[in-house]
């Protein structure tokens, strides 16, 4: 089930009972084609996430960890001796196997290739159910600079050896792939644009505030962390394209407000737990 001279998919789950059959489906073809091996890091699960990968996907390697936590599920999945290039994917988003041979290709086939390759797909922000405010929020953020030249698929990203023997563990931290831009910074990232990986935006401002309150805690571990590095600056304008007047309330104001509650978690005496929006899980 696991060669160690096969591409690897590693897969965190904590509790995905409703999506991680979808994105599975979609994946499997690869597994049983041979092209690459699978595993899923059920992580602190209290639900049937583990079941329904064992019944219903058996060439899928199901590992269950007691411990919940991201970066500690794709350590211990790594503990296993997996091949490379890697493929670091969420459980709640949409990805087929023809993207992730375009993923691996990209990364290269040959594990001592001497030059990191870190890649990503081109991201689909499926925003049918969301709410109007929730649209506004991403139809400026589909305007930044940074979504122009940085922007890509949220949830995957993969290394080749070169890449992932760069850094040791993944630190216990919330942002795994906000790890992997800050060590390599944005610009030395490869979007693959044939490749696309399917994003369902949340449903409402609350879901929205919730998921980007982590976010920003996240950037804030980074600040921490000596070997993670700023992102490249501009000195020209954040947007490519002018937003319209409210697009711009909801983005600045969801922004201040996700921004200053994370630095009361961070920095004040308030617990953080882990906080995610179920309401576009429903949808997957």
């Amino acid at each position: 089930m696991l060669d160690p001279h096969k591409p690897a998919i590693i897969i965190p789950a904590y509790n995905e009972e409703h999506s991680i059959a979808t994105l599975l489906d979609a994946v499997y073809p690869g597994v049983l084609l041979g092209h690459y091996s699978v595993v899923v890091a059920c992580n602190g699960c209290t639900d049937a996430t583990a079941e329904i990968v064992r019944s219903t996907f058996p060439q899928v390697y199901c590992l269950e960890i007691q411990r919940a936590g991201k970066t500690h599920a794709i350590n211990e999945a790594e503990k296993l001796g997996l091949g490379f290039p890697r493929i670091y994917v969420d459980a709640d988003v949409s990805i087929d196997d023809i993207s992730l041979l375009k993923l691996l290709d990209q990364c290269g086939d040959n594990n001592n290739a001497v030059e990191p390759a870190v890649v990503a797909p081109e991201g689909v922000m499926d925003m049918a159910h969301s709410s109007y405010l929730v649209r506004c929020y991403y139809g400026a953020w589909q305007k930044t600079r940074f979504c122009s030249e940085f922007g890509y698929g949220a949830g995957v990203y993969g290394l080749n050896r070169a890449a992932r023997e760069r850094f040791t563990l993944f630190p216990e931290i919330i942002s795994d792939d906000g790890y992997v831009r800050a060590v390599f910074g944005y610009e030395n990232i490869v979007v693959n644009r044939e490749s696309q990986s399917r994003v369902v935006a949340p449903r409402g401002v609350l879901d929205l505030l919730k998921i980007k309150t982590r976010s920003k805690l996240g950037k804030l571990q980074l600040l921490q962390l000596p070997e993670c590095h700023t992102p490249m600056t501009h000195r020209s304008a954040v947007f490519t394209r002018r937003p319209s007047i409210l697009e711009l309330l909801v983005y600045y104001g969801v922004n201040a407000a996700s921004y200053l509650t994370a630095w009361r978690y961070r920095h004040g005496n308030a617990r953080y737990q882990w906080q995610r929006d179920e309401s576009s899980r429903e949808l997957v």
